[in-house]
């Protein structure tokens, strides 16, 4: 019992000294224009070529239905599938909230969030020429979200590595 005290008194004190959590990874992609780059990451049905995490989009089953399969415009929604399904599915529906490829900015947020886990999600790409020789792209991902849980602070590890994997190795291939 009182382990579990010591656990929760941890886990509170945590969320008031966080208030969210921020994770940033960032990337260098060779040999691909910020433009080209803001349209692979804005269409949903890629991520799951670059998110170890992520197995699939599809259109959010309320309200109006949009494609997945071309870059989201402002507004547009779609609901990410990752976990271990079917024994263990978990999904986040995201609003592309912003979408300015002249200003390298693509955010997607998610007020639920993963229910009773996380609220308040964002995924904010900054997406920049590469500087010098501008033959690529820089490209930083900042994850931000607010624990609810245990879960949500405990799983921020592995979301750490998932976002490097992400960014550093699997969307340099995937491009």
């Amino acid at each position: 019992m009182a382990a579990y005290l010591s656990i929760s008194l941890f886990f509170v004190i945590v969320l008031q000294a966080t208030n969210g959590l921020q994770l940033v990874t960032t990337s260098n992609i060779r040999g691909v224009r910020p433009d080209d780059l803001h349209r692979f990451l804005a269409t949903p049905t890629n991520w799951p070529k670059i998110v170890a995490s992520s197995q699939s989009v599809r259109p959010p089953g309320d309200g109006p239905s949009n494609r997945v399969d071309v870059p989201l415009r402002v507004g547009e929604r779609v609901e990410e599938i990752f976990g271990l399904p079917p024994i263990l599915p978990l999904s986040v529906s995201w609003e592309c909230v912003q979408s300015d490829v002249s200003n390298g900015a693509l955010d997607f947020y998610s007020a639920d969030g993963l229910r009773g886990i996380a609220k308040d999600c964002r995924m904010k790409f900054r997406i920049m020429s590469t500087k010098g020789d501008g033959s690529g792209s820089d490209v930083t991902l900042t994850m931000i979200y607010e624990p609810l849980s245990p879960l949500a602070v405990l799983a921020t590890p592995v979301l750490t590595l998932d976002n490097a994997l992400a960014l550093k190795l699997l969307l340099p291939n995937a491009i």
